[in-house]
């Protein structure tokens, strides 16, 4: 089995036309609030236990079947499932060894197996779609068109893509969701949490509203500390942040199943938002997700919810990317305008 690794660092450079123009934000949080818990799934997809791994097919009796469980011990809790509109891959890895060595061929190339287009699509899963309306506190975000791409690293889809093929993936994304009758929120998490210039200025022209393009897991909290991980670095590690000339708003993931509790008290102590995130699967073909959903990390997220509950009551705002979207984007006066450039 493989484990997860972290990202090499030439696949972490972001343009600084798109990074954070001030830090902390001013007025994200709602009256009364000292901080923020947000909780976010990826790779969300309705690939069954009879397929090469099971992302939420099984409905309530896969993996999904944790979130409810979840949700039903915290009445305060919401989650976003960011769900893919074709999913494709099938090795988040290389698998094809002997191409993946050839330089220029390799990067032309899909290097692993992938499933035909059209067979994840979400219009011809009615079922899985019905199951993921019934979901209490639960919004949709959007997780790409197919989840590959050519090259050594299969999964982050968007890498090296124009702009003309960024808003390409971007329509038949939404036009993928319209067809199933499945509401999303404004927002995307990029595979691979990926972000280029050509694919922020898409977002921003489909009317998208929010991105999650890095994860930091290792960095210390403190007010003025920035992602150095996985996607874009120097993005604000505990707070929503504009971002693009405040076209969108950027969220970090900052904590996950291989965290320790003293980190979401830091993140807590300092007013941020406690961006917890999952995949939903933990093994794909011998690929083992850290984050991967499973009754651990369940069983773990439980006893840290209890604990944030017991401790900090009402002054906790438990939230999503797509309220604290809604309510940064769209009051210009308490937050956009005074976190944007001028």
């Amino acid at each position: 089995m493989r484990n997860e690794a972290r990202p090499d660092a030439e696949h972490q450079i972001m343009s600084t036309d798109c990074l954070p123009t001030q830090s902390p934000p001013v007025g994200w949080l709602p009256p009364g609030k000292a901080a923020a818990v947000c909780f976010s799934i990826d790779d969300v997809h309705p690939g069954k236990s009879t397929d090469a791994y099971e992302a939420g097919g099984d409905l309530d009796r896969g993996q999904l079947r944790h979130v409810e469980w979840l949700l039903d011990r915290h009445p305060a809790l919401r989650v976003t499932l960011f769900v893919c509109a074709d999913w494709r891959e099938i090795s988040p890895v290389p698998t094809r060894k002997t191409l993946a060595r050839i330089p220029y061929l390799r990067d032309r190339i899909l290097l692993a197996k992938t499933l035909p287009t059209g067979t994840m699509r979400l219009s011809r899963h009615l079922e899985f779609v019905r199951y993921l309306k019934t979901l209490d506190r639960a919004e949709i975000g959007l997780h790409g068109l197919h989840h590959v791409n050519f090259g050594l690293h299969p999964s982050v889809e968007f890498r090296d893509k124009t702009l003309a093929e960024c808003n390409h993936a971007l329509q038949e994304i939404l036009s993928i969701f319209d067809e199933a009758e499945l509401s999303y929120v404004r927002g995307m998490n990029p595979p691979g949490w990926d972000l280029s210039d050509e694919l922020a200025q898409a977002m921003f022209q489909a009317g998208l509203k929010f991105v999650i393009s890095a994860r930091d897991i290792i960095t210390p909290i403190s007010k003025f500390a920035v992602t150095n991980m996985s996607g874009l670095r120097g993005a604000s590690l505990i707070y929503p942040t504009p971002i693009l000339g405040g076209r969108l708003l950027h969220f970090t993931s900052n904590f996950q199943a291989t965290s320790e509790i003293d980190r979401a008290w830091n993140i807590i102590e300092q007013g941020g938002l406690l961006a917890i995130k999952a995949h939903i699967v933990k093994n794909a073909v011998g690929h083992v997700a850290l984050d991967g959903l499973d009754l651990l990390y369940r069983n773990y997220l439980d006893a840290l919810f209890a604990m944030l509950e017991d401790t900090y009551g009402d002054s906790l705002w438990w939230t999503s990317m797509g309220e604290i979207s809604d309510r940064c984007m769209n009051s210009p006066k308490s937050f956009k305008a005074a976190n944007s450039e001028t």
